[in-house]
């Protein structure tokens, strides 16, 4: 009797334990490059930050891993022919976080928001051309732009065009309050996060993707250190890392637990000319040191050769990209050199190229100082942090006080849509402090053609303006273009669906493991 109640308790206990398992939290642990600044998409500017709002926040439109545009709060849209007016219609299966209904009267509260100047948010100039937005029904909503703007619908699947709770945006009025206690439609909760420290998110249990998340849990552990990444990815202490730095590809490659997702990106490396310098006015300078830079080396020296070179002032992911063959920027040191003398500066001169701190921008800056010394262009490296480089660069009051003389960095199109690709670099009115033309550059047939390509709907329209926007801009270099890296995320081999949209973002909302 004894040992049949025994045998009985043994057996309890067994399915107890076998209950427990299956029942396990599936937990996901993402090691990032560094730490959010926040929680709240209409304010914030960093992608990493948006990456991890992203499990938390949705978009009336998004893009594909292809940076396509496809709905997801929103199901479709119409517009009219001179793209001033857009008309929306939404889910009605969505709530938010907080329970409260996900309608029209939600997407008016976040889009007034993100389009009054007097909130003060990072990203008002994004929507800046709204004039109104009308709830027509619970489920439908008509934005009325001040001005034509063709690149509308790309816009608001830019990362920041994010529905906050109606209530959340109430209840926290003041924006560092939001920023911190976020509530969106996404398949994560906000659980906790302090500076410096981990981001916890949990699963949302009514989110209305049905079957998802597949995951009880997501972590993100800012590391800084790349070497750090990577050890605990190997060790197992982390899932992913993000993103895998590419001079440790081949140790993750050389681990046969781990994998790589690799996609392409719209990431342009390029070399900014202050074109109010003396030497970067004239465009055979500016022309020569395009023809002096080897892309497919720099590709090699600094992201293990994984990208493509640049073939035009767009990235190839980005919506209305075309090649360019002429001029035919491939690797020649004696155009260059003949450019050189051709516009009077046979012997060279000195010039500071200012940049990024971190290890793998200074050795590419390392890369193309050397490149660029044989031609004469003698390079003076300064190299800065992230904080002193952002106040150096963006906040000259006027172009005469701009100290910069050459600036090596990089531009995400965010929006998918060659206007974002375009505009905020080389059109006139995007000079600092207005936008992130560091280079002062202004044509007048450049701003016509970016022009042209927002004031129309017109697919084919838009098309043939930013052909002629990128035939003008590769002729004129008023940038080095150099080229796009791929984007790496290293990850264990028995979890699909975390990997980086073409922005540098990353997805893990479709996370699972086998």
């Amino acid at each position: 009797m004894h040992s049949t109640l025994l045998r009985k308790s043994l057996l309890a206990a067994g399915l107890a334990l076998c209950f427990a398992a299956s029942a396990q939290a599936k937990d996901l642990r993402i090691s990032m490059y560094a730490d959010a600044t926040g929680f709240d998409p209409h304010d914030t500017t960093d992608t990493l930050s948006y990456s991890i709002q992203s499990g938390i926040f949705e978009r009336l439109f998004q893009f594909d891993s292809k940076m396509a545009v496809v709905p997801v709060l929103a199901t479709d849209y119409t517009s009219n022919s001179d793209a001033t007016e857009f008309t929306i219609n939404l889910r009605h299966d969505v709530t938010f976080q907080d329970g409260k209904l996900f309608n029209a009267d939600a997407v008016k509260a976040n889009l007034d928001r993100l389009a009054n100047p007097a909130s003060h948010l990072k990203r008002n100039s994004l929507f800046s051309m709204i004039k109104s937005v009308e709830a027509v029904s619970p489920y439908q909503v008509k934005i009325t732009l001040n001005k034509p703007f063709g690149a509308m619908i790309n816009t608001l699947a830019h990362p920041s065009a994010v529905m906050h709770s109606p209530a959340s945006l109430k209840q926290y009025p003041n924006e560092q309050d939001l920023s911190v206690h976020p509530v969106g439609t996404g398949p994560f909760k906000f659980v906790e996060w302090q500076q410096g420290k981990d981001v916890k998110l949990v699963k949302y249990d009514n989110y209305w993707q049905k079957g998802w998340p597949k995951v009880d849990s997501v972590t993100l552990y800012p590391t800084p250190e790349d070497s750090t990444q990577v050890a605990k990815l190997k060790s197992g202490g982390v899932d992913a890392v993000y993103p895998l730095p590419s001079d440790l590809v081949d140790t993750v490659k050389s681990d046969p637990k781990l994998d790589i997702a690799q996609d392409p990106g719209i990431y342009l490396y390029y070399i900014a000319f202050n074109t109010q310098k003396k030497e970067f006015s004239d465009v055979r300078v500016r022309q020569a040191i395009n023809y002096a830079i080897d892309r497919n080396l720099w590709l090699k020296v600094g992201f293990a050769g994984l990208g493509s070179p640049s073939t035009s002032p767009l990235p190839k992911n980005v919506q209305f990209y075309q090649k360019q063959t002429t001029p035919d920027y491939s690797y020649n040191i004696a155009k260059a050199k003949a450019l050189m003398k051709e516009a009077g500066y046979e012997k060279g001169f000195d010039v500071e190229m200012w940049s990024s701190n971190k290890t793998d921008r200074i050795r590419s800056a390392q890369f193309l100082k050397q490149q660029l010394s044989l031609i004469g262009v003698r390079v003076k490296l300064v190299p800065m942090d992230s904080g002193t480089l952002t106040q150096r660069l963006w906040s000259t009051p006027k172009p005469a006080e701009a100290k910069v003389e050459m600036y090596y960095g990089a531009w995400s199109a965010s929006t998918g849509d060659a206007d974002w690709a375009l505009r905020p670099l080389f059109a006139t009115e995007s000079w600092i402090p207005s936008a992130y033309n560091v280079s002062y550059y202004s044509n007048k047939q450049v701003d016509a053609a970016i022009t042209a390509g927002l004031q129309t709907a017109d697919v084919e329209k838009r098309k043939a303006a930013y052909a002629d926007a990128q035939k003008l801009l590769w002729a004129d270099a008023p940038v080095a273009y150099l080229g796009v890296p791929d984007n790496l995320v290293g990850k264990s081999k028995d979890l699909s669906g975390v990997y980086m949209l073409a922005d540098g973002s990353l997805i893990f909302n479709q996370a699972q493991f086998k």
